[in-house]
């Protein structure tokens, strides 16, 4: 076990700073055995104990100092099966395969674990980012870069396990930045060519489109380093090819405001785990612009949303766009806040009117497409169910129209049936069928062709006849006397 020489804390072997006060505790303690039996009883073998580098610990317990070493999970006991969290990526491993990183005594998977520095990405950045700032600061110093500062940046650069390599290029990417507060100034040519590919990216998004406004916008950012044109180029760079400006990011150790703030965007484009690493790096080098880094969380938060397809995320947004001040905050930044804000107060609603900026933001920059698209395939659903549910009441409708003009057909052959019946008891005889098709049409309201003249004369005749003969029969009814009553 170690023992903290400042609070007197013990901790496991494998942890190299104290997790009370973070005093480096480097010293492991081991009490001797009592008696020679039970020393040979607990005397390790190889193997049993971690494998620690430069240095090898075979069954001799003595006092032991270890320093920036690495230390492997290569213990006796079976842990193929059990699992922990890589501390870089967040991602669950098996302990048998991780490496426990010498600096936050956390363990990594190994492809997050740097061997030539002895320490894990997240240490390494860490040490990165101090390095640049006391690079930063010496070479800011008034007077020449003379030996003395070279001697500050050596020892900053032992102290901190920098590389040679890396320590040239943080002292030249210094050397040759620009000031910030002598930004290039477009000219009114230069101001029309990033309005066109802007405009050109954002209303007709195609691969072509986006390769003839990346290559303008990328020309333009090689000859003129402006502030909105370093908003653009990092963006449509996240964007367009996130791997390479991922790459870039890694690469270049650059202090490019917009490159480390769409840094953050190009990480989840790419589906690596290390944006939230790249959301607290900006945060730290840039702490001071406060509403950016809010809208900054905000997207990131709504960008995890759609990458993870659930609402958890979205519900973290609403704090960080909360405090965001809009009047504080960048120029460029203005309309991600507002489409962010409506996104979290409406949702996205397909039936609503979006501007072509609002659609470029949330399908390109918070990754919504594939829901957009979803919520459209759902609509066209809705839609088909309904043109399907109108087609089967009009088909209902037209069969109960069928139903009720075949009724009415079967009346009117019921009562044209009905009347020949009558015709032909009142002694009239049976009309013709001639007759009787023209009578049933009109009797049930269709428009019959008027009969042929000689038809109408005979069965004119024929009424007139019957006419005629129930006159005659009333007469004789009463001219013929009563008989008699008999006495």
């Amino acid at each position: 076990m170690k023992k903290c020489p400042e609070c007197g804390t013990t901790a496991a072997d494998n942890i190299r700073f104290c997790p009370s006060c973070g005093t480096e505790c480097s010293t492991i303690e081991v009490k001797k055995a009592a008696s020679a039996e039970a020393q040979k009883a607990d005397s390790p073998l190889v193997g049993d104990k971690n494998l620690i580098n430069d240095s090898t610990i075979i069954g001799k317990q003595e006092t032991y100092e270890a320093s920036n070493i690495t230390i492997h999970n290569n213990i006796s006991e079976d842990h193929s099966h059990t699992t922990i969290v890589c501390s870089v990526s967040g991602k669950r491993i098996y302990m048998d395969n991780s490496i426990v990183c010498p600096e936050c005594g956390k363990p990594v998977a190994p492809e997050y674990y740097i061997e030539a520095s002895k320490r894990c990405e997240r240490c390494e950045q860490k040490a990165l980012d101090e390095f640049r700032s006391v690079v930063a600061q010496i070479v800011e110093t008034p007077g020449p870069f003379d030996a003395a500062k070279k001697r500050q940046i050596d020892t900053a650069a032992k102290r901190l396990a920098i590389g040679a390599e890396l320590q040239t290029a943080t002292l030249r990417s210094l050397q040759n930045r620009q000031p910030e507060n002598a930004p290039a100034r477009l000219s009114s040519v230069q101001r029309t060519e990033l309005d066109a590919a802007v405009r050109q990216l954002i209303d007709t998004p195609t691969e072509e489109n986006a390769r003839k406004s990346m290559n303008t916008i990328s020309a333009l950012y090689d000859s003129c380093p402006n502030y909105e044109v370093g908003y653009w180029y990092h963006l449509f760079q996240a964007i367009v090819s996130p791997r390479q400006a991922v790459e870039n990011y890694e690469a270049e150790l650059t202090d490019d405001y917009w490159q480390r703030y769409w840094g953050v965007l190009a990480y989840c484009a790419a589906g690596s785990p290390k944006g939230s690493q790249a959301m607290e790096r900006l945060k730290t080098a840039f702490g001071e612009r406060e509403d950016d880094l809010r809208l900054a969380e905000t997207v990131y938060y709504i960008v995890r949303t759609f990458e993870l397809g659930e609402n958890t995320m979205l519900e973290h947004a609403r704090e960080p766009i909360a405090g965001v001040r809009k009047d504080h905050l960048s120029k460029p930044l203005m309309t991600i806040y507002d489409t962010a804000h409506r996104l979290l107060e409406e949702g996205i609603d397909i039936k609503a009117r979006y501007s072509a900026e609002e659609m470029f933001i949330l399908i390109n920059v918070f990754g919504a497409g594939n829901h957009i698209d979803a919520l459209h395939k759902e609509a066209e659903q809705e839609a088909e169910q309904e043109r399907l549910t109108q087609q089967r009441r009009e088909q209902e409708r037209q069969a109960a129209e069928a139903a009720r003009q075949k009724q009415q057909a079967d009346m009117a052959a019921d009562r044209a049936k009905r009347m020949e019946q009558e015709m032909s008891r009142l002694g009239g005889g049976k009309p013709s069928s001639g007759a009787a098709e023209p009578a049933a049409k009109s009797f049930a309201g269709y428009d019959a062709d008027s009969p042929a003249p000689a038809k109408s004369r005979s069965v004119m005749k024929k009424v007139l006849i019957v006419i005629v003969c129930l006159i005659v029969l009333l007469i004789a009814l009463f001219l013929i006397p009563a008989p008699a009553s008999v006495q």
